[in-house]
């Protein structure tokens, strides 16, 4: 069997941070889809947006707790594992191995306990009314995954630290279709079988994290095993001595804390839509039935949109780390310079014309796909999350680059601004104006915290940021021209948002966004912009990959 261009496939990958970038994308896109893809019927089975509200809510919770406790280290131990490989030494790597697991495992635990101890107060803050336990149980379902997902998290950053994008990738979307498909089949046992409340198909649903991160666990261990024993080969006749334990375990931390601290203030976002907005909602004097409606749209189908570009954040900085890594240990600062405005520029490039398109047709989707009582009111939400979805995906890149490479005290003061700004004003601009002043105070925190990240990678650095300024221009233009082809084909017809029949309007909803992206994608051709950030044209990338198919 000849091995030698997956081989030669794979080292190029390893050595390319575009190429790995796009496949830890790649596959976090995936698995975000399907996440999209299983809210669709999971919307219909609910039927409900009280239900859709408590999940998308409670997720939101959870996953902030799991920032709290386990955020940041992953990172840690993909940028230490990246420093040993390069170093060559296999006998440190093999202990980092199992401190990171043993590590992981204590802060899920304690996650966990933390959650379900929590879980009464904070469901009381959000909905303090007789659907309170409804909350509370989500929650304490919720709070198992808080014990499995970081074990796997250990076995992930691990490998990521070897530059495996491709498992990395793969983990991913394996976890998520064991995932939707634990979920939808109870759920819909639960309502149409054995015909029993919709609320056992909400637990259901959030029950299937843990069954999910439990099924990926050992699908990753399984990998580990038969990859790992290269590196415990190598350690056998390595003749010079490992770091000590102590030594490596306060290299782990060191790195970990500012990632840790981070993830914890740079995602608060989540507590604050979570339990400031419902306070401003109510204070603002919204009716019950439209609050429903307001939390829905953010917390269960803008969060499932805006989670599609914001995958750009974690998958980059995934594949950014080790490359990172490597040339800092090198010296290599040209390299790093080079990878800054490329990173900054792909994520850009993406993130902005998938946040467009989720505000553009946000009243399609909601035509044909989500349950709503309110479709008007929800469109207009799910428009200005898009907004926010956006700064949520540049801002996390540039947060997190900037603390790889060593400006952690300085990010870690403006994230702090930031999410003084954001709490300051949530509750009195929503008071004031409604549910778009939660938008407006997060996006008045994330443009001061973006522009001072640039700026300080500037300072640092020395980017180009003549090119990096002509690179978002080019962006602008080409967006332009995908917003204004949609707006006329909406014109003459092509409008998926309107109609009886959503097969109809799926249809014209197909071929307008079709239509609008290959616009998109023409004007950048014409523009350069594959060329400036992908070293490559688009039509060159798509002739080798016939070519290679061939």
């Amino acid at each position: 069997m000849n091995t030698e261009k997956p081989n030669k496939t794979n080292k190029r990958v390893k050595n390319s941070l575009v190429l790995s970038g796009l496949i830890g994308t790649a596959g976090l896109f995936v698995a975000k889809l399907l996440g999209l893809l299983y809210s669709i019927p999971l919307s219909s089975i609910l039927a409900s947006d009280a239900l859709m509200s408590y999940y998308g809510t409670s997720y939101m919770i959870y996953s902030y707790i799991l920032n709290v406790f386990t955020a940041g280290i992953p990172f840690a131990i993909s940028t230490i594992v990246a420093k040993y490989t390069v170093l060559d030494d296999n006998k440190s790597l093999k202990k980092i191995r199992t401190m990171s697991i043993r590590l992981l495992r204590l802060m899920g635990l304690l996650g966990m306990i933390v959650l379900i101890f929590l879980s009464g107060w904070i469901a009381y803050a959000i909905v303090p009314g007789e659907d309170t336990h409804i909350m509370t149980t989500c929650l304490c379902i919720l709070a198992a995954a808080l014990f499995f997902v970081p074990i796997l998290s250990a076995y992930r950053g691990f490998w990521q630290g070897r530059k495996e994008m491709g498992e990395y990738a793969f983990t991913q979307v394996f976890e998520q279709l064991i995932r939707v498909g634990f979920l939808l089949t109870a759920a819909y046992l639960i309502v149409y079988v054995f015909h029993m409340d919709r609320t056992y198909a909400l637990y259901a649903a959030v029950v299937s994290t843990s069954i999910a991160a439990a099924a990926a666990i050992i699908q990753i261990y399984f990998f580990d095993k038969k990859n790992f024993k290269e590196i415990k080969d190598k350690a056998a006749v390595q003749k010079t001595m490992s770091v000590r334990n102590e030594e490596l375990l306060h290299e782990l931390l060191i790195l970990a804390v500012p990632y840790l601290l981070s993830a914890v203030i740079g995602y608060c976002d989540q507590i604050y839509y979570s339990i400031l907005l419902p306070i401003g909602l109510r204070m603002h004097g919204y009716d019950g039935a439209t609050n429903d409606v307001i939390l829905s749209a953010f917390n269960y189908v803008g969060n499932k949109l805006t989670s599609i570009p914001q995958i750009l954040a974690p998958g980059f900085i995934a594949a950014l780390i080790p490359h990172v890594t490597e040339s800092m240990t090198k010296h290599d600062y040209k390299r790093v310079s080079r990878m800054i405005v490329e990173c900054i520029g792909i994520v850009f490039f993406i993130g902005s014309a998938a946040s467009l398109c989720i505000a553009i047709y946000s009243e399609d989707i909601y035509h044909i796909l989500f349950y709503t009582s309110n479709p008007e009111v929800s469109a207009q939400v799910v428009k200005w999350v898009a907004l926010d979805g956006f700064m949520g995906t540049i801002c996390p890149v540039t947060s997190m680059l900037s603390i790889s490479l060593g400006m952690q005290k300085k990010v870690l003061k403006r994230q702090l601004i930031d999410a003084v700004i954001r709490g300051i004003l949530m509750i009195p601009l929503t008071v004031l104006i409604g549910y778009q002043g939660a938008i407006i105070a997060s996006l008045i925190g994330g443009t001061y915290l973006l522009i001072a990240n640039v700026n300080g990678l500037q300072k640092q650095f020395h980017i180009d940021g003549k090119r990096m300024m002509i690179h978002l221009a080019k962006i602008m233009i080409a967006l332009a021209s995908m917003a204004i082809a949609c707006y006329a084909l909406k014109f003459i017809g092509l409008d998926g948002g309107v109609g009886a029949s959503k097969w109809i309007a799926l249809g014209k909803f197909a071929v307008n966004i079709i239509l609008c992206l290959l616009v998109y994608i023409g004007v950048s051709q014409l523009l350069h912009i594959p060329e400036d950030l992908f070293h490559r044209r688009f039509s060159s990338m798509i002739k080798a990959k016939i070519k290679h198919q061939a």
